[in-house]
């Protein structure tokens, strides 16, 4: 009976150092792009094998960008909510109502004009193969056809 539970326990401490050691090593990339300075830009140099002197690049055009898109979301974001106040007030699309929605679509293409254009900027910091990857991947994943829209 003592062998049993002797060999049990070693099943289990095995089997446990195993999967300590497959899941150290299959999150390895992932936690060491998270000991650097800016971890959640340090994906970009993995993925699109950017220079150190390219990677600080894109770190101050997206320092750059982000007060920019923070002022832009918090101006969407209040339109949106001049939206819903107006919705709530009647049951009928009034003029408000429409230069009100007008207003958001206009903001919402400054935005994305914007977002494109820090895009581009990025993609120029990048050798020309893994900047057009990186136009791609942005532009399926930003500029979608329907806006999440389509019926399923």
């Amino acid at each position: 009976m003592k062998r049993s539970w002797v060999i049990l326990l070693g099943g289990l401490l095995l089997g446990f150092a195993a999967y300590a050691g497959i899941y150290l090593h299959g999150t390895a990339t992932q936690r060491s792009m998270e000991k650097n300075v800016r971890p959640e830009l340090t994906w970009l140099q993995h993925e699109y094998h950017l220079t150190d002197s390219q990677l600080a690049q894109v770190i101050q055009l997206h320092d750059a960008y982000h007060p920019k898109c923070a002022e832009m979301c918090r101006r969407i974001d209040d339109q949106n909510a001049k939206i819903q106040q107006l919705l709530a007030a009647t049951n009928t699309v009034t003029h408000e109502i429409t230069k009100a929605l007008a207003e958001a679509a206009q903001l919402r293409a400054e935005c994305e004009s914007a977002m494109l254009q820090h895009f581009y900027e990025v993609s120029r910091a990048m050798s020309p193969d893994p900047a057009k990857r990186y136009l791609a991947w942005v532009e399926e994943r930003t500029f979608l056809p329907d806006y999440g829209m389509g019926m399923q």
